[in-house]
């Protein structure tokens, strides 16, 4: 299937049925494509639906699992989506070998710029909520569930190891992977957690409301070490972008938040943000001669030109948070 909507009316309220819903469709609206999946607003006499067509056809299992967790969630007073089932109790439906499935929209805005540092509190300390809400629940998941998520734990982890064992990458990949091993070697002040963790919480997952926070898109959702969740969090929210190719610190902000946060030493904190963001450039590195993940559905120049935006933002983030952090003697 193309970019564009192929669905008819027709379909799409014959999808609606597999999922008990027996209303009209009164508007589509084709808005929304990333990079991985496509999402198609539906609006019936007395919903607003989102239909997401999904691109990581080869993760069902964990897919399944991730809609799960926003099920759990939803049930406890998360502020989170939740996807319908099948009358065959499955989240998905198969239609000319694409996938898709059906979640409830959230009406609340997402948030579209890096958070207050008050905002960025406020977050974590939902991600320690959601670690708790889910142990619980988890204890008690019959063994199918407990299968999806230990198949998935420390995915971060064996992501760098399966590239570094990797010897059909050209030399040059192996040397930029090997550029950035340092960093993935850290010693932590502190015993690292394992949590069950959201997986990607970057500012477009967030929504942040004066009363809630709540999370979206729990694709990448993990049992893991914390501290790639933290690292990749702070990454995103306390980055600087100084042009499409260069990005900075910025650092009265991430001063202040690591200042108040009681989460972490200064140390580790800094170490797991650059620990995630040289595990993303090994990501992004082999990823460029794979043309397996990022922008995989492009022609290959137009992939490699927008891989390689990736890599110099990342490439220039590193020496601006090393820079940051001996500063002010957070690391040596």
């Amino acid at each position: 299937m193309s970019d564009q909507l192929e669905l008819s009316h027709d379909q799409i309220n014959a999808f609606l049925k597999r999922y008990e819903i027996f209303e009209p469709v009164l508007a589509v609206d084709s808005g929304a494509f990333g990079n991985v999946n496509a999402n198609y607003g539906i609006e019936t006499q007395t919903r607003r639906l989102v239909l997401q067509r999904v691109g990581r056809k080869k993760n069902l299992d964990q897919l399944r699992l991730s809609s799960h967790v926003a099920n759990t969630l939803f049930a406890r007073d998360f502020l989170t989506p939740y996807f319908h089932l099948t009358v065959e109790g499955d989240p998905f439906i198969e239609l000319d070998g694409e996938q898709f499935r059906l979640m409830s929209f959230v009406a609340d805005p997402v948030l579209e710029d890096r958070p207050s540092v008050a905002d960025a509190l406020r977050i974590v300390a939902l991600a320690e909520d959601l670690h708790a809400a889910l142990n619980r629940y988890f204890r008690y998941v019959d063994e199918g569930d407990r299968r999806y998520m230990t198949s998935y734990q420390d995915q971060p982890d064996l992501i760098v190891q399966a590239a570094f064992e990797r010897r059909d990458l050209s030399e040059k990949t192996r040397e930029r992977n090997d550029s950035v091993r340092p960093f993935l070697d850290a010693h932590f002040d502190e015993v690292r957690r394992v949590r069950h963790c959201h997986g990607d919480i970057k500012f477009g997952n967030v929504i942040v409301t004066p009363d809630r926070i709540g999370l979206l898109d729990f694709e990448n959702y993990n049992v893991q070490e914390w501290g790639w969740e933290i690292g990749d969090a702070l990454r995103s929210w306390f980055s600087d972008q100084l042009d499409n190719v260069t990005w900075s610190i910025r650092a009265a902000d991430f001063e202040a938040f690591l200042g108040q946060q009681p989460w972490f030493t200064k140390r580790d904190a800094v170490l797991h943000t650059l620990r995630t963001t040289a595990k993303l450039l090994v990501h992004l590195y082999t990823d460029r001669e794979d043309g397996r993940y990022y922008f995989s559905s492009e022609p290959t120049p137009v992939r490699l030109e927008k891989v390689d935006v990736l890599i110099s933002r990342h490439e220039t983030l590193l020496p601006a948070l090393l820079g940051f952090a001996r500063e002010r003697g957070y690391i040596d």
